[in-house]
Protein backbone atom coordinates (compact mmCIF):
# COMPACT_ATOMS: atom_id res chain seq x y z
CA UNK A 1 0.00 0.00 0.00
CA UNK A 2 3.03 2.28 1.08
CA UNK A 3 4.36 1.82 -2.54
CA UNK A 4 1.04 2.26 -4.19
CA UNK A 5 0.75 5.71 -2.93
CA UNK A 6 4.89 6.28 -3.24
CA UNK A 7 4.15 5.45 -6.89
CA UNK A 8 1.13 7.89 -7.21
CA UNK A 9 2.74 10.26 -5.61
CA UNK A 10 5.50 10.57 -7.65
CA UNK A 11 3.55 10.34 -11.09
CA UNK A 12 1.78 13.12 -9.21
CA UNK A 13 4.84 14.93 -8.88
CA UNK A 14 6.00 14.24 -12.46
CA UNK A 15 2.53 15.15 -14.01
CA UNK A 16 2.57 18.34 -11.98
CA UNK A 17 6.35 19.64 -13.49
CA UNK A 18 5.56 18.72 -16.13
CA UNK A 19 2.34 21.17 -17.44
CA UNK A 20 3.33 24.07 -19.28
CA UNK A 21 2.39 27.50 -18.62
CA UNK A 22 -1.37 28.87 -19.02
CA UNK A 23 -1.33 30.63 -22.05
CA UNK A 24 -2.83 33.83 -20.41
CA UNK A 25 -0.18 33.63 -18.05
CA UNK A 26 3.12 34.19 -19.96
CA UNK A 27 6.47 33.05 -17.85
CA UNK A 28 9.59 34.02 -18.81
CA UNK A 29 10.57 31.73 -21.35
CA UNK A 30 7.77 33.50 -23.63
CA UNK A 31 9.22 36.98 -22.81
CA UNK A 32 12.47 35.58 -24.05
CA UNK A 33 11.05 34.54 -27.03
CA UNK A 34 8.75 37.67 -27.56
CA UNK A 35 12.25 39.76 -27.18
CA UNK A 36 14.12 36.89 -29.72
CA UNK A 37 11.45 37.64 -31.89
CA UNK A 38 11.29 41.24 -32.25
CA UNK A 39 15.32 41.40 -32.56
CA UNK A 40 14.56 38.88 -35.68
CA UNK A 41 12.08 41.39 -36.86
CA UNK A 42 14.19 44.50 -36.24
CA UNK A 43 17.37 42.48 -38.17
CA UNK A 44 15.23 41.83 -41.38
CA UNK A 45 13.99 45.09 -41.41
CA UNK A 46 17.55 46.04 -41.08
CA UNK A 47 18.90 44.08 -43.70
CA UNK A 48 16.04 44.54 -46.07
CA UNK A 49 16.45 48.59 -45.34
CA UNK A 50 20.24 47.99 -46.86
CA UNK A 51 19.23 45.86 -49.55
CA UNK A 52 16.83 49.16 -50.80
CA UNK A 53 19.94 51.08 -50.06
CA UNK A 54 21.96 48.89 -52.57
CA UNK A 55 19.50 48.92 -54.76
CA UNK A 56 19.25 53.23 -54.89
CA UNK A 57 23.06 53.46 -54.80
CA UNK A 58 22.98 51.25 -57.90
CA UNK A 59 20.33 53.21 -59.81
CA UNK A 60 21.97 56.32 -58.99
CA UNK A 61 25.17 55.36 -61.16
CA UNK A 62 22.99 54.05 -64.42
CA UNK A 63 21.66 57.47 -64.16
CA UNK A 64 24.91 58.66 -65.74
CA UNK A 65 23.33 58.05 -69.23
CA UNK A 66 20.86 60.61 -68.00
CA UNK A 67 22.99 62.65 -66.92
CA UNK A 68 25.17 62.67 -69.97
CA UNK A 69 22.04 63.97 -71.70
CA UNK A 70 22.54 67.37 -73.65
CA UNK A 71 20.02 70.08 -73.35
CA UNK A 72 16.50 71.04 -71.65
CA UNK A 73 14.93 67.30 -72.88
CA UNK A 74 18.22 65.78 -71.69
CA UNK A 75 17.36 67.75 -68.23
CA UNK A 76 14.12 66.98 -68.11
CA UNK A 77 14.43 63.19 -68.48
CA UNK A 78 17.37 63.37 -65.38
CA UNK A 79 15.05 65.13 -63.32
CA UNK A 80 12.21 62.66 -64.31
CA UNK A 81 14.30 59.72 -63.44
CA UNK A 82 15.94 61.69 -60.10
CA UNK A 83 12.28 62.69 -58.81
CA UNK A 84 11.37 58.97 -58.34
CA UNK A 85 14.35 58.29 -57.35
CA UNK A 86 14.35 60.82 -54.43
CA UNK A 87 10.89 59.37 -53.88
CA UNK A 88 12.63 55.67 -53.03
CA UNK A 89 15.20 57.54 -50.76
CA UNK A 90 12.41 59.65 -48.37
CA UNK A 91 10.49 56.33 -48.47
CA UNK A 92 13.59 54.50 -46.94
CA UNK A 93 14.60 57.58 -45.21
CA UNK A 94 10.71 57.12 -43.33
CA UNK A 95 11.80 53.09 -42.53
CA UNK A 96 15.06 54.32 -40.48
CA UNK A 97 13.82 57.05 -38.57
CA UNK A 98 11.53 54.51 -37.67
CA UNK A 99 14.36 51.75 -36.17
CA UNK A 100 16.17 52.33 -32.47
CA UNK A 101 19.15 54.59 -32.36
CA UNK A 102 22.07 52.35 -32.65
CA UNK A 103 20.57 51.69 -36.20
CA UNK A 104 19.21 54.64 -37.11
CA UNK A 105 22.38 56.48 -36.23
CA UNK A 106 24.46 54.45 -38.16
CA UNK A 107 21.73 54.16 -41.56
CA UNK A 108 20.67 58.26 -41.01
CA UNK A 109 23.70 59.67 -43.03
CA UNK A 110 23.58 57.26 -46.03
CA UNK A 111 20.75 58.94 -46.82
CA UNK A 112 22.24 62.41 -47.91
CA UNK A 113 24.58 60.74 -49.28
CA UNK A 114 22.03 58.71 -51.80
CA UNK A 115 19.71 61.43 -52.39
CA UNK A 116 23.13 63.23 -53.55
CA UNK A 117 24.02 59.99 -55.73
CA UNK A 118 20.59 59.84 -57.44
CA UNK A 119 20.89 63.36 -58.69
CA UNK A 120 21.49 65.57 -61.91
CA UNK A 121 24.15 67.22 -60.71
CA UNK A 122 27.69 66.23 -62.56
CA UNK A 123 29.45 64.87 -59.27
CA UNK A 124 26.43 62.55 -58.04
CA UNK A 125 28.72 60.03 -58.89
CA UNK A 126 30.86 60.69 -56.02
CA UNK A 127 27.77 60.28 -53.69
CA UNK A 128 27.49 57.24 -54.89
CA UNK A 129 30.96 56.10 -53.98
CA UNK A 130 30.19 57.62 -50.41
CA UNK A 131 26.77 55.65 -50.02
CA UNK A 132 28.50 52.39 -51.07
CA UNK A 133 31.06 52.72 -48.77
CA UNK A 134 29.20 53.66 -45.85
CA UNK A 135 26.82 50.82 -46.55
CA UNK A 136 29.15 48.59 -46.88
CA UNK A 137 30.49 50.08 -43.72
CA UNK A 138 26.89 49.91 -41.88
CA UNK A 139 26.77 46.14 -43.16
CA UNK A 140 30.22 45.21 -41.43
CA UNK A 141 29.63 47.17 -38.31
CA UNK A 142 25.48 45.23 -38.22
CA UNK A 143 26.36 41.76 -38.88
Amino acid sequence: MKLCISLLFTAFLFVSCAVQPRADKPGAASLANTEKNRQIALKNEVTEITRVAQEIEQQGRAMDSYRALPGAEGARQCAAVMDDQRKQTANLEARVKNLPENYNARLMPIIGELNDCVSCAKQAIEGCKKARASINQAIEEIY
